[in-house]
């Protein structure tokens, strides 16, 4: 795996095959952009109406690290933590949206990366989602 050439937005670290620093695999924007890109039209319960959220596949990501199950320990920029399951990635088609709308998303936004769990319809959106749709992502440690 080549190293970041820009600005690295996601370091991925714990039980992963593939890596391109001491012990952690790093991202940068066209990094992700390179994964399984995809545009849901979603609701999310921290945001008004329905929005575009643009970005990798989690599953893209995982497989691309050679992850196969276990537990992703979920870091953002303020700390804040939370434990999503690995076969949520496939289960519920997750995103690492790094655009809302068509527009990067800033710190400011809830980014730079934001992951989402895509809801359909306003009914979908369930708390348990809701808790780790994580925003200002900055790191995730992979542990068995």
């Amino acid at each position: 795996m080549e190293a970041p050439s820009g600005p690295i937005l996601l370091r991925v670290s714990g039980e992963i095959g593939v890596f391109n620093a001491d012990a952690e695999a790093q991202f940068d924007r066209e990094m992700l952009a390179a994964l399984d890109w995809r545009d849901v039209d979603t609701y999310v319960s921290f945001d008004d109406g329905r929005h575009r959220f643009s970005g990798p596949t989690l599953a893209s990501l995982l497989t691309y690290l050679g992850v196969e199950g276990g537990t992703l320990r979920a870091t953002a920029l303020d700390d804040y933590a939370i434990d999503i399951p690995v076969q949520d990635a496939q289960a519920h088609n997750v995103i690492l949206a790094l655009e809302r709308d068509g527009k990067p998303l800033r710190i400011r936004d809830r980014g730079p990366i934001w992951v989402v769990y895509p809801a359909s319809d306003p009914s979908q959106v369930n708390d348990l989602h809701s808790a780790r749709m994580i925003w200002q992502l900055k790191s995730i440690e992979v542990k068995p």
